[in-house]
């Protein structure tokens, strides 16, 4: 199975904003790959009137925050203007090679890009909001060639979160990660 790849329009935000939104965006997509008994939880964030719905999974959200805190204080050690991230999801196949039983294979990459702005328009960033979730509804609904789900997880699929480095464009960085042994969440 080839890895499938979206890329999500850049995002225009204020750095108050950045931790919110990233956290919506992943949360967004996680909800849309979480295919087993998921219990929705509804959230609306505090720096627009923002609401969408995210799985109510502690360990999911605390690898969210995490990574959203990363990203935000890689920004500020850089002083950059962008930023970007990627989510790749996961198959497992097992597969016995000399270094090991299981290899992970990712089937699928969403790349999230920001513009750091100084100020920011309320109705702008909400409008941007609605585009990218829907985007990401748009995507996930088209998409036909999921792996066997081998799990009765509310996550079926491993992930993992990459920041884009500074040493790299962060384009450059996120091919590398996907061909890298991935730190895999679940």
């Amino acid at each position: 199975m080839n890895s499938k790849q979206y890329v999500l329009k850049e995002i225009n935000l204020q750095y108050a904003q950045l931790k919110e939104v990233v956290q919506c965006i992943l949360h967004s997509i996680l909800f849309q790959r979480s295919l087993g008994t998921v219990k929705p939880k509804d959230t609306t964030l505090d720096c627009v009137d923002f609401s969408y719905v995210k799985s109510d999974d502690p360990s999911s959200s605390k690898h969210i925050e995490d990574k959203s805190e990363e990203l935000l204080s890689s920004i500020i050690k850089r002083k950059a203007k962008t930023a970007q991230l990627s989510i790749s999801f996961y198959e497992k196949r097992t597969k016995t090679t000399i270094f090991s039983n299981n290899n992970n294979v990712c089937w699928e990459q969403w790349i999230i890009s920001f513009q750091l702005v100084h100020a920011m328009d309320q109705k702008s960033l909400f409008s941007q909001l609605t585009d990218t979730i829907n985007k990401i509804i748009e995507n996930v609904n088209q998409e036909k060639s999921i792996p066997p789900i081998t799990s009765s997880n509310e996550m079926p699929f491993p992930f993992s979160i990459q920041i884009g480095s500074e040493s790299t464009g962060g384009v450059v960085d996120t091919i590398y990660n996907m061909f890298k042994p991935p730190q895999i969440t679940k």
